[in-house]
């Protein structure tokens, strides 16, 4: 099966990560595309993945297995999904080691992908666009997770007295958790592969000038 290898830093200590990585609700919603549909339990989930490509829409629903090994910080996830309307069949192996990065501060999340994609939608896996395409998902997922965190994160401000609306000193308000707004629920192939090739634009003119 062909690899695909992906890699992102996330800026709050490992163990949060890791522990917001077992929250498989949460992560599904930093993932464009992914919905989770029912998890009968921790190692056993159930969810779509939504691909649109101009025309052609494809809705990919299967099942993943998790695994998980908190001593060495890697995860598995096996899945299998169809999409009945283009005769089209997915499966893959998922696997995530997060090590610690900036003294422990940040975490290196480092992605191995095993997969297979046959069907008619096979002839979009060609020439480099899946990889492309891979890329672009895991700069997307990277950005919702931090997001997710820095939510999740205290608020140092709101641990300090404040005066109370009757002028006597009083607890501070805890503001409520920030809501992050929700990814879209299906992948747009056409957006991602403009955000693509605009990157590799910049890079080619970079290179040329030197910058």
């Amino acid at each position: 099966m062909p690899e695909l290898k992906q890699n992102f830093t996330v800026n709050h200590p490992r163990a949060m990560v890791w522990a917001r990585f077992q929250d498989l609700p949460n992560v599904v919603q930093c993932i464009p595309g992914a919905a989770l549909t029912e998890q009968s339990s921790p190692t056993k989930a159930k969810g779509r993945m939504t691909v649109k490509l101009g025309p052609v829409k494809a809705d990919f629903g299967g099942e993943v297995d998790i695994e998980a090994d908190e001593a060495s910080y890697t995860g598995k996830i096996i899945g299998a999904g169809i999409d009945k309307s283009h005769a089209s069949r997915a499966k893959g192996n998922v696997v995530y080691t997060l090590t610690e990065a900036n003294g422990g501060a940040a975490t290196n999340v480092d992605v191995a992908v095993d997969y297979t994609l046959s069907g008619s939608l096979a002839q979009f896996a060609r020439g480099g666009i899946v990889e492309a395409v891979a890329e672009q998902i895991c700069r997307e997922f990277a950005r919702n997770l931090e997001g997710q965190l820095n939510a999740a994160s205290p608020v140092a401000d709101a641990q300090e007295a404040v005066v109370a609306v009757d002028g006597t000193d009083g607890p501070a308000a805890v503001p409520p958790p920030v809501r992050q707004p929700a990814p879209p629920n299906e992948l747009n192939m056409v957006k991602i592969m403009m955000a693509v090739i605009r990157s590799k634009f910049r890079k080619l003119a970079a290179a040329v000038t030197g910058r």
